[in-house]
């Protein structure tokens, strides 16, 4: 059964697990999500793969709006994939009804930890994040521990309910994610390119987006950002940083994957 991956990806981690489920499969097609936020997915294939990361206890936007365009009517088996740092609360179920209510289904979808990128914030942020995992049960097994089962389940096209968290912390962390997402588009704003800028356009190039573009050989940001960090992390000169920070912003990304790996446009 031929397969198709859509993954959202910043800083490789999404992209690593996609590659192994490949890997295993055979016959697999990895697209980035990226491409279809102006022509909605139609995949032809049978068998259909979503993954991406968490972000504030709910997938990235780009990734709310792929789903609610994607047309799976064609697909006999679709499953998902969410990484996080600790809690993806209710993600997964709020995905699978949006993908019925476009025709489609959601007949599996787990979550995994991506251990060595958790975040936790600072001040009111980082109470936040402790209290809904506080309630959101047993932290999800990292990708190690838990991608050969999933392997396993997808090959064989099992069903089974979208893993969430505890149900107070999916409560908690659906809240949240609805109070956060809403201020992503205009968290860019923090963002500055330094004079060590080379006008490369790899900014440009790599945000899933297209927020970033360069104008006058310099990035701008247009106030449509996933706070994805793409850009901070693999601009080639390390030029793209947040406005009145001294030094340069975190560049963390998997180590596996380089940045033509996750060229967009």
């Amino acid at each position: 059964m031929k397969t198709t991956l859509y993954v959202y990806s910043a800083t490789g981690n999404s992209l690593v697990i996609a590659r192994a489920i490949a890997k295993e499969l055979g016959d697999t097609e990895i697209l980035p999500i990226g491409r279809f936020r102006i022509t909605p997915a139609r995949p032809n294939t049978e068998r259909v793969g979503i993954i991406f990361p968490i972000f504030a206890w709910g997938p990235p936007r780009t990734v709310h709006e792929f789903i609610r365009g994607i047309d799976l009517r064609g697909a006999r088996y679709t499953f998902a994939i969410a990484s996080c740092g600790g809690t993806a609360a209710g993600t997964l179920l709020r995905m699978r009804k949006e993908l019925r209510r476009n025709g489609g289904d959601l007949h599996a979808g787990f979550i995994v930890r991506s251990a060595a990128y958790m975040e936790m914030g600072s001040g009111k942020q980082a109470q936040m994040i402790e209290m809904v995992r506080r309630f959101s049960g047993k932290l999800p097994g990292t990708e190690a521990e838990r991608l050969p089962d999933i392997i396993e389940t997808v090959r064989n096209t099992r069903r089974s309910r979208p893993e969430r968290s505890a149900l107070l912390g999916s409560i908690l962390g659906n809240f949240f994610h609805g109070k956060a997402s809403s201020q992503f588009a205009g968290l860019d704003r923090v963002y500055q390119a330094s004079e060590n800028c080379a006008s490369c356009g790899t900014c440009s190039r790599i945000c899933p987006r297209g927020n970033v573009r360069l104008e006058n050989g310099r990035p701008a940001w247009h106030h449509d950002c996933d706070f994805c960090g793409a850009c901070v992390t693999w601009c080639p000169q390390h030029a793209i940083g947040f406005a009145g920070a001294s030094g340069g912003a975190p560049r963390r990304h998997h180590p596996e994957i380089s940045v033509s790996d996750l060229i967009v446009a």
